[in-house]
């Protein structure tokens, strides 16, 4: 590289003795110039006021002939001027030119290039971290779902089982006869009221993953059932207890009713029988009812729950994420990549819809599919807007911002 500070080409004598003439050159050219521009002038309004004749063809010619050594007596009294000025010029900008974002081979390019490159190295490094991150999110929320449906799924086939137990002491109560009376009664005050541990681990939901195997899913399966076995059991027994002493409360009525429907008429029995059934009908009702009240209640708990881990695993996520993105300033944009002349047709249909449709038939005329490409990028950095074919490729440009 060549500076002022090694070349030792302009002295100060030279351009003082040089640059003292330039106000004379400069009047003399002045005067010289203006002399052959009014001599111009007139002859042109001449011919646009009279139109042209052979005589005035010879003085455009003659004037003509004079403007030609009038611009050569100018070029050649400033050249040594403008000649000085110009090297002068070269050795300011030869000294800003690496230093000069603008130029591509200059000192500050190549730096930036060095580090457009790193910034573009970490932006893929930090896109992988975020994918992992997003991937691990969505393994827990994936996991958080499915612990939802296993504590639901086990509580509905659950409020089942507990209905189908209820039902059942109730049924016991329907079927009794006088004959079998004392068999029931007996079956009644055997009830179990405890849900044993084995029959509560045989509940098997059923759910399908996408990110974990089967190993952790079943994982999942027992922790729910490790979790909800206490409450569910002692839910067990204090509806048993009630449904099986409220029976047995009930045997000597029922004992009662028995006796007087063997006495009575066809049509007492008949009346008997159909109050019976209403009871039971009743009965039932309120048993399902209640079922599906506990369902309700279960459903909301879970739903809360499946919320708030969701939520924290959200505040997680951002938070990680967050951790993740340099502090360092980039500048991202994209770039198309063009692969074939199909692709150039797209460019230019995108083009013309988005900007060309305004432009006028001379403008539009003028513009290169190169221009047209740079359009389409300002357009999809400025909303996503982008061409899907395939031969067009979107690419990342990475850049460093320079920050004070």
């Amino acid at each position: 590289m060549q500076t002022a500070e090694n070349n030792g080409l302009i002295k100060f004598e030279e351009v003082s003795s040089t640059l003292m003439q330039a106000g004379d050159i400069l009047a003399q050219n002045t005067k010289l110039s203006q002399s052959a521009q009014k001599a111009a002038q007139f002859l042109l309004d001449t011919v646009e006021a009279e139109g042209m004749t052979d005589e005035l063809d010879a003085k455009i010619n003659e004037w003509q002939v004079k403007a030609k050594v009038a611009l050569s007596k100018n070029n050649e009294r400033r050249t040594p001027i403008t000649q000085l000025l110009t090297r002068i010029s070269r050795e300011f900008t030869a000294l800003e030119n690496p230093l000069d974002s603008s130029k591509p081979d200059s000192l500050f390019s190549q730096l930036q290039k060095h580090r457009n490159s790193f910034a573009a190295q970490k932006e893929k490094e930090r896109k992988a971290k975020e994918a992992e991150i997003l991937r691990r999110q969505n393994v827990e929320k994936e996991r958080i779902q499915i612990t939802a449906d296993v504590e639901r799924q086990i509580r509905s086939i659950y409020s089942e089982k507990l209905l189908q137990f209820r039902t059942g002491v109730a049924k016991i109560l329907s079927s009794m006869t006088l004959e079998n009376f004392a068999e029931k009664a007996e079956k009644i005050k055997g009830i179990a009221v405890d849900y044993p541990r084995d029959k509560f681990n045989e509940i098997t939901p059923s759910v399908i993953s996408f990110y974990l195997d089967s190993v952790e899913l079943e994982r999942i399966v027992i922790s729910c059932r490790v979790k909800l076995y206490d409450e569910l059991s002692a839910n067990f027994r204090e509806n048993m207890e009630v449904d099986k002493q409220a029976a047995i409360d009930e045997l000597p009525s029922k004992k009662k009713e028995l006796e007087r429907l063997a006495k009575a008429s066809a049509a007492e029995a008949e009346q008997i029988k159909a109050q019976q059934a209403e009871r039971e009908r009743l009965a039932k009702a309120k048993l399902k009812l209640e079922q599906e009240e506990a369902e309700k209640q279960a459903k909301a708990k879970i739903e809360a729950e499946k919320a708030m881990n969701n939520a924290q695993t959200l505040f997680d996520t951002t938070a990680q994420i967050a951790e993740i993105n340099d502090t360092a300033k980039v500048k991202k944009s994209y770039v198309i990549e063009v692969a074939d002349v199909a692709g150039w047709g797209y460019v230019f249909m995108l083009y013309y819809e988005k900007v060309g449709i305004n432009m006028n038939i001379e403008d539009l005329g003028k513009k290169t599919l190169n221009q047209m490409k740079k359009e389409i990028e300002k357009i999809a950095n400025k909303n996503g807007e982008m061409l899907d074919h395939p031969s067009i490729r979107y690419v990342e440009d990475v850049k460093a911002v320079v920050t004070k």
